[in-house]
């Protein structure tokens, strides 16, 4: 009986928990569905009565978020697939490939995440001002975030590609594979669960990325949902509900992304994270 007890207090306090956090996104969300004059009023509308869309639409196409979500892809996907690859690719050579000094370049790679990201932002921009051609250029974007956390990516994958059963790996020599074939054929495939879960924290963290494209992206046709939401804001005071639609347009990728790639993200969870 005490153990009955003890778990109904525990599964109602977890319930109660998901639902406290849960509740601001899904205000949010019925916010964003509700007309100018339902936002305020007293008791607050849980329920949106009328539900509109128009929110959407008016964001959508009068407030140019198309555009910075068109901008917002076109730099986020090449930068992920760049990101993973080289971050792969680093990962798989120190896993699979002997060189002197092997362990030492590795550990001042892994030395290089003390340095707060934040540190490099002057160095990083006073470098890139002085090519004029790098200055608003979503290109410069795309390399500075495909480049970007390799270190940190690198050291995340480098456990997975240890732990493929060397055996394959020779089998495909013996068919004729070079190493970049292996690697692309076989070490890639294995990583699968690994460079989903990859995919989904690069595509988060070039996505929601404000700080670094707002210093070099100044014309407003190039600037990215990030941008655009803080200039929205910043243009129109705070009309709610045509803020969190266009919030809510900035996160549904990310939702899409994550739903897509979840039993990977699952399963690498559930076989240990990270393998060290």
């Amino acid at each position: 009986m005490k153990k009955i007890i003890t778990s109904i207090i525990i599964y109602n306090s977890l319930i109660l928990g998901a639902v406290i956090m849960c509740f601001p996104f899904y205000y949010m969300i019925i916010t964003s569905l509700k007309e100018s004059a339902y936002i305020f009023t007293i008791p607050p509308q849980l329920v949106p009565d009328p539900a509109t869309l128009k929110n959407y639409v008016s964001v959508w196409i009068e407030a140019d978020f198309k555009l910075y979500f068109w901008n917002s892809v076109k730099i986020t996907v090449p930068a992920v697939l760049l990101n993973v690859f080289l971050s792969s690719l680093t990962a798989y050579g120190f896993a699979r490939f002997k060189f002197p000094g092997k362990e030492l370049w590795f550990s001042i790679l892994i030395a290089t995440l003390a340095v707060p990201g934040l540190l490099l932002t002057i160095p990083q921009f006073d470098m890139v001002r002085r090519v004029k051609f790098l200055m608003d250029n979503p290109l410069t974007i795309m390399l500075t975030s495909g480049i970007g956390s390799v270190a940190f990516n690198a050291f995340f994958l480098r456990g997975f590609f240890e732990g493929i059963p060397v055996e394959l790996e020779e089998a495909a020599e013996l068919d004729g594979c070079n190493a970049f074939k292996t690697f692309w054929k076989v070490a890639m495939p294995m990583a699968r669960p690994a460079l989903a879960t990859l995919v989904i924290l690069s595509f988060m963290g070039v996505w929601d990325d404000y700080f670094w494209p707002s210093l070099i992206l100044r014309e407003r046709s190039q600037w990215t949902l990030p941008i655009g939401i803080l200039g929205f804001r910043a243009q129109h005071s705070v009309q709610w509900h045509l803020l969190f639609a266009g919030t809510m347009i900035a996160i549904l990728p990310v939702l899409v992304i994550y739903v897509v790639f979840q039993k990977y993200f699952v399963k690498t969870v559930a076989e240990g994270g990270l393998k060290l």
